[in-house]
């Protein structure tokens, strides 16, 4: 198993300061770091007054090569709130940073430790910042300041690269394609890695034309440096350059605006004036394709607002409420009389998914999932944990020789040793935050769980069970969003600017700018995403009295436990356990094979007593919706005939070279497909949504967006067809 990432090597000196060990540097200065900060990052790019001219409902987006320590952030975010009218409490700051080596978190907790008038804002960072090692991107929301911040654990370039649109071999694409109907860019930069001399590698040609890439009209930035390279690096990149004097003994830095008249060198992005072509790539290459992307000259720039929301389980009040959370009306349209009817209406879900050591997409894409999960059911804002459920850990047991080899392997990769050397005033992590994932033996896990397992297995200490319906019904109360339930919508109809929901009677329903389809098997029955494939399994969960003998032995549970099955602690004096997957089964009763199923799980899972009397038959059947490849569908709604014509040449050659967009419906949207892990991976994909609509940062790579677009089965389906007849 290959180690994902390297993390900082630190030393600390005689003044308790951190030092690179890999570029034999400095994090800020010595004299005065938090000062220096303000002076150089906050003054030169005139944060405070642009901060206050902001108008409601405004972002502010500000993008940072090299996180180090975090202090430029959190002295941001200080300024921020210190700034920002408090009649605009929708204003958002949304702050990215990239950084190749990341400081551990006991590191990152003794760096900060130095700043105490920070304090607030960095026991919010340590308390969301993502396990390390953590290669790629990682979204951490600060509600109630409004602010975001989007790290980006890569080289400087090539994290750069996640934010702006590329083609599926990583190169750029034509500056018209974009994710969705806006656009993603940079207010101003924090130029800030290690010293050009002692990182040439950071300061290279292509980070200078991904910040003008990225940079919005009149875009500011500033940097220590005053090094000839960085100079005409950024005036190449579009920048007007102003040298002025620098912080304490630095005599001079630069600082500039964005001149988006001055043309920007990108010899590899393709001109989007190619259209089609069915020129190959070299044998053996990947196709450079930008089937995931809209061009912006087929369509009119659109901004959402309001928002219809066809679904009411979690995926739609997910979506909902991220999208409510950004300032846009939001109305759902449910088909059932209450939220969360049909597949999100089980007692007790469980935050669960399936970890893996190894690196392949589905992997990361369940490791991003269960921490912003993780993150998102603790935040303050809703508080879902302690209103919904109950952050007690899920303990995964490790049943075969491969789980315990993958959850050990886990474990050992994000331990976090304790700090060595350190002052008495400084103060570890917890290892709950420390060891997110920690390795317990048979005798631990069970007096962890508060009763006898049978396996040793993976604690996940941040996860938890929640009810699903508690949880819509507290996203679904934000003043933005308005419900229509008891409601059917059969037909989408586009016109000029908007789209009609109408019913199966014809009538209109209500009109929105944008819609989602966030109603699992039952997108199947609109014609637009009637192609989309979705597998229906069905799934019993059993509900034991505790008064019943098995209950009784239950009741002492203190943690979910998932082996082949789960079980969930009690509940207004119920346990939850299940549940069985079942293929081409439409039987909505309960049924008792399925419920001997999961007692027979539950009995391999912990100590029961022999010859307890099963429990009466009582439970509930739910439909998860799948896909073949288990990520859910998020992003825009492809046109399945006209991709279909434009990709055609993929049929015969599977890495032919097309410079086309893909092609969607204007300002429809889908989030579906989230199987059995509904609540791990429903906050991500809702973020990832909201990211697309309203032109953001994505909150994860490029690469895993990819694998969540609506297209991508057209796409296989094409390319699969060429490799076919190649046999």
């Amino acid at each position: 198993m290959e180690k994902p990432l390297d993390n900082a090597s630190v030393r600390w000196d005689e003044n308790n300061q951190p030092v690179s060990v890999q570029f034999g540097d400095v994090y800020f200065s010595k004299h005065n770091g938090l000062e220096e900060t303000r002076f150089v990052f906050l003054a030169q790019n005139n944060l405070a007054e642009r901060f206050a001219a902001l108008a409601n409902g405004e972002t502010f987006c500000i993008a940072e090569t090299g996180f180090g320590s975090g202090l430029n952030f959190l002295a941001c975010w200080q300024l921020w709130e210190q700034s920002r009218s408090k009649n605009h409490s929708t204003t958002h700051l949304h702050f990215v940073s990239v950084e190749k080596y990341p400081l551990t978190c006991e590191d990152l907790i003794r760096a900060l430790s130095l700043w105490p008038e920070l304090k607030p804002y960095a026991d919010q960072l340590i308390d969301q910042y993502p396990p390390q090692p953590a290669l790629g991107v990682h979204r951490i929301r600060f509600p109630l300041g409004g602010v975001s911040l989007t790290l980006i654990f890569e080289d400087a370039a090539d994290g750069l690269r996640q934010l702006k649109p590329c083609a599926t071999d990583g190169s750029p694409a034509p500056p018209n394609y974009q994710f969705g109907p806006g656009k993603a860019k940079v207010d101003a930069w924090f130029l800030d890695g290690f010293a050009p001399a002692k990182n040439p590698g950071m300061w290279s040609s292509e980070l200078f034309q991904s910040v003008g890439a990225l940079s919005a009209k009149n875009a500011s930035f500033a940097t220590f440096t005053a090094a000839g390279m960085v100079k005409r690096g950024l005036q190449e990149a579009g920048f007007a350059i102003e040298k002025v004097p620098g912080f304490g003994r630095k005599r001079e830095m630069l600082r500039g605006r964005f001149n988006p008249e001055t043309p920007i060198s990108n010899d590899d992005t393709p001109s989007s004036s190619e259209g089609t072509t069915t020129r190959g790539n070299a044998r053996g290459s990947s196709a450079r394709l930008f089937w995931h992307l809209l061009s912006s000259t087929d369509r009119p720039a659109s901004t959402a607002t309001n928002v219809a929301i066809i679904g009411g389980g979690l995926a739609g009040c997910m979506a909902g409420a991220a999208l409510a959370r950004r300032g846009l009306k939001v109305t759902i349209v449910e088909l059932q009389a209450n939220l969360a009817q049909a597949a999100s209406g089980n007692r007790q879900g469980v935050v669960y998914s399936r970890l893996s050591p190894h690196n392949d997409p589905l992997s990361r894409f369940n490791l991003l999932a269960q921490v912003f999960a993780n993150n998102f059911y603790a935040a303050p804002d809703y508080d879902l944990f302690n209103s919904c459920g109950d952050r007690c850990g899920v303990l995964h047991l490790a049943m075969s020789d491969k789980q315990r080899t993958h959850y050990q392997a886990i474990a050992e990769r994000y331990r976090c040793e304790p700090a060595q050397n350190a002052p008495m005033s400084f103060t570890s992590a917890p290892a709950s935050k420390s060891n997110p994932f920690q390795w317990l033996d048979e005798g631990t896990a069970s007096e962890r769980a508060g009763l006898q397992v049978k396996y040793p297995g993976l604690l996940v200490e941040g996860a938890g069970w929640l009810s699903p319906q508690d949880v819509c019904n507290t996203l679904c109360s934000h003043p933005n969003i308005e419900l229509r339930l008891s409601t059917e919508i059969s037909d989408l109809r586009r016109t000029e600017n908007a789209w009609l929901l109408c019913d199966s009677d014809n009538a209109q329903v209500t009109t929105a700018s944008h819609v989602v389809i966030a109603n699992a098997a039952a997108a199947n029955k609109l014609a637009q995403t009637a192609e989309l494939p979705f597998n229906q399994i069905r799934g019993q969960v059993s509900h034991i009295a505790t008064h019943h003998a098995i209950g009784e032995a239950l009741a002492g549970l203190q943690t979910v436990i998932c082996g082949d099955g789960y079980v969930s602690p009690p509940h207004q004096n119920i346990v939850c356990t299940g549940a069985t997957f079942t293929l081409r089964n439409h039987e909505q009763s309960l049924n008792g094979q399925c419920q001997q199923a999961n007692l027979d799980n539950l009995a391999a899972m912990v100590q029961l007593e022999s010859g307890m009397t099963p429990p009466p038959l009582d439970g509930r059947v739910g439909f998860r919706t799948t896909t073949p490849d288990y990520f859910p569908l998020v992003g825009p709604v492809p046109k399945h005939g006209e991709m279909r014509a434009s990709f055609s040449p993929l049929q015969h050659k599977a890495n032919a070279a097309l410079t086309t967009a893909g092609e969607y419906h204007e300002n429809l949207f889908c989030l579906l497909g989230l199987g059995s892990r509904g609540l791990a991976y429903s906050p991500l994909a809702a973020e990832t949504l909201a990211a697309i609509i309203c032109g953001e940062p994505l909150p994860l790579s490029q690469e895993l967006y990819r694998h969540l677009n609506p297209a991508r089965f057209l796409i296989r389906e094409l390319i699969r067809g060429s490799r076919k007849r190649s046999v």
